[in-house]
């Protein structure tokens, strides 16, 4: 009988560094195919030794895949569980692995712009820019800078390896984690801190324009509740950022000329 082949916990830290490079050849044919497969090299030299295996595997990822580059940890943990199952004669057609890898790209992409893009890094950069706003002084700046690559980094870094472990474990079944709200244990803690950095923000801006002139008190609040109005009103994306900044040069000029 033939020895079983195992991935190694040397293996698991280099995908898990590798991780890292996963968009370094992002294009737009593949994506980030080549880095996916990049990551994944550890597993195909513990596993695969002939040419022809090696050949095969390289064919399995270079196809088109897209992914949350944060997020891609979930696919590596789940694709070298279920190469080390074929190469171990538990998982018959490999064709299985590419379906598989195909059907995880909108999970991945979904879940990983909500928790990250729409959660995280704002309310990290809510939370740098409170800090900033506060004082004058450079050291104090430099701690709310490290307060900041601390807040968002902290998360990134552990789903990373989060999904590593949990995509081995899960193999094929590693889709059930992928839903909203089973990260909301992180989530949540974000939105409180973006929320209170947001209103920190708007408050300490209301203030500061109401002491240098009261026309800069007039410019700050027409922009604000422009923005609220067309956020509510559920204009595109850019109208509630780019129309309050048009509204804030027109009026800044027109004041200047008085």
């Amino acid at each position: 009988m033939a020895e079983e082949k195992k991935l190694k916990f040397i293996d698991f830290i280099d995908i898990y560094l590798r991780s890292f490079f996963i968009q370094t050849v992002w294009n737009f044919k593949g994506m980030v195919s080549l880095g996916l497969c990049y990551a994944l090299i550890p597993v195909a030299k513990r596993l695969y030794n002939t040419k022809e295996d090696l050949k095969a595997f390289l064919q399995r990822y270079l196809s088109f895949f897209n992914t949350h580059p944060y997020f891609s940890s979930f696919a590596l943990g789940s694709l070298a569980a279920l190469e080390e199952n074929y190469a171990n004669g538990r998982l018959d057609d490999p064709e299985q692995i590419v379906k598989f890898r195909n059907a995880i790209i909108g999970p991945l992409g979904l879940v990983g712009d909500q928790l990250f893009w729409a959660g995280i890094k704002p309310a990290s950069i809510l939370a740098g820019i409170a800090g900033l706003i506060v004082t004058d002084s450079l050291s104090i700046k430099l701690i709310y800078l490290a307060l900041f690559l601390i807040l968002y980094n902290a998360p990134h870094l552990y789903i990373r390896y989060m999904g590593l472990k949990e995509g081995y474990k899960q193999s094929f079944g590693v889709y059930k984690i992928l839903k909203i709200e089973h990260f909301n244990f992180l989530l949540n803690p974000y939105k409180i801190i973006g929320g209170s950095a947001l209103g920190f923000v708007i408050g300490y801006m209301l203030i500061s324009s109401a002491a240098q002139h009261t026309s800069y008190l007039a410019v700050f609040l027409i922009s604000l509740l422009s923005a609220a109005y067309l956020r509510q009103s559920k204009q595109m994306v850019y109208l509630p950022i780019v129309v309050p900044i048009v509204i804030s040069l027109i009026i800044g000029f027109f004041f200047k000329g008085l």
